[in-house]
């Protein structure tokens, strides 16, 4: 079981509830549903082999209504999940059991219940050198837009790759993007002015090493700008949001401190950066606006000596750090996703070891802050941060 720490601010833990079997189980992907539970996506190995696209649904106290497994004898697994307007789910993620080759890009439609109504697979033509989908998002009319890599098309070794279906599943277009490097897409998000922002990372420009990506690109996949954020080790982001005057992005940097930091990035509607803010972890996997104008950030914070713990940051509007929250549990621990719920609770899904360090299990929690304050704690290594911008 992973237990939250307090630092700097008073919580609650209301419920934290380990999902799954006696085999390797995770979550990679929550949303809140309509009727205030939780849907959620990932992976379960529930023979022991290779792991299936795993959709399971909650209540609004984090207990078990349904879970669905998807999937054949390869390894299967859904790394983002949306509710879509119709009441159902879309989901996209990788397959190695369907189509020839390593893997490719799935994405997979249900109804209500999990049922499947559709579902599409794409990758090489002849066999897949390695094709997956890491974002999905629905588009206006009614179709959907995601994002991912492939290694069986475009220029380099992987490249970023962006999808558009129909409401059926039917392919209308696709696009890469990159250059002779590893390119990757995390991200999509369907914007106000129809067209589509992408984030991500590429080894092909920028500083060097990888760099933070992103992309705008017009309604029919033709790039508008993109813009690379970086310095000379690695850097990715992982998920985009769009902003009434803007975009943020969040992920991780290694460049200018002497270890990895979370990063949180503001741009202007033409990708200019506004601000950016760093924060003591290891990662930041996912980021919500908050309903006070802030951000929510799941990461984690790795350790030498105390291994991975699940970690959440919640900023103000301009990114500054209000508090922190880490997750230690006995073994290690990552948070992949949360969300700040319709109550302003905080709800975080993710994985974790505690007593098997061979078998993951799923991992989702719920807790309340008491005093979350409108000052800013600021981390160690963003006041470092702020100094130098002095």
């Amino acid at each position: 079981m992973v237990s939250a720490v307090s630092q700097d601010v008073g919580s609650k833990e209301v419920w934290s509830k380990t999902l799954g079997g006696p085999h390797g189980d995770g979550l990679w992907s929550l949303q809140q549903t309509r009727d205030c539970g939780y849907i959620l996506t990932g992976y379960t190995s529930t023979q022991g082999l290779s792991s299936d696209l795993w959709l399971v649904k909650v209540d609004t106290q984090g207990d078990h209504i349904w879970d669905r497994a998807y999937g054949g004898s390869g390894e299967d697994v859904g790394y983002f999940v949306k509710e879509t307007q119709d009441g159902g789910y879309v989901v996209t993620g990788s397959t190695g059991s369907y189509g020839m080759g390593k893997e490719r890009l799935w994405i997979l439609k249900t109804d209500i219940d999990g049922i499947k109504q559709w579902d599409c697979v794409l990758g090489g033509f002849v066999s897949s050198l390695g094709d997956g989908g890491w974002s999905v998002d629905e588009t206006d009319d009614g179709g959907y837009i995601v994002t991912g890599y492939t290694r069986s098309f475009g220029t380099g070794k992987k490249d970023l790759w962006l999808v558009k279906t129909d409401a059926e599943g039917n392919l209308l277009w696709d696009k890469t993007f990159g250059g002779l490097e590893d390119d990757v897409g995390m991200s999509a998000v369907h914007t106000a002015d129809g067209g589509y922002v992408v984030a991500g990372r590429t080894a092909s420009f920028g500083a060097g090493g990888d760099d933070i990506w992103l992309l705008k690109v017009n309604d029919d996949g033709q790039e508008v700008w993109n813009t690379t954020f970086g310095g000379e080790k690695d850097e990715a982001a992982f998920q985009v949001v769009e902003l009434k005057d803007g975009f943020a992005l969040v992920g991780r940097s290694e460049s200018g401190y002497e270890s990895k930091r979370i990063v949180l990035i503001k741009v202007d509607q033409e990708g200019k950066k506004l601000w950016e803010r760093n924060y003591t972890g290891s990662s930041g996997s996912s980021l919500q606006p908050t309903a006070d104008g802030g951000f929510l950030i799941a990461g984690r914070e790795d350790s030498e000596d105390l291994g991975r713990d699940a970690l959440l940051i919640k900023t103000d509007s301009s990114g500054w750090e209000q508090w922190s929250q880490e997750m230690a549990a006995e073994g290690d621990g990552i948070a992949t996703s949360a969300i700040q719920g319709r109550e302003r609770d905080y709800i975080v899904a993710g994985i974790c070891s505690p007593s098997r360090p061979s078998a993951e299990d799923a991992w989702l929690a719920k807790f309340i802050v008491s005093d979350e304050g409108t000052g800013r704690n600021m981390s160690d290594i963003e006041k470092i941060f702020k100094d130098r911008l002095r």
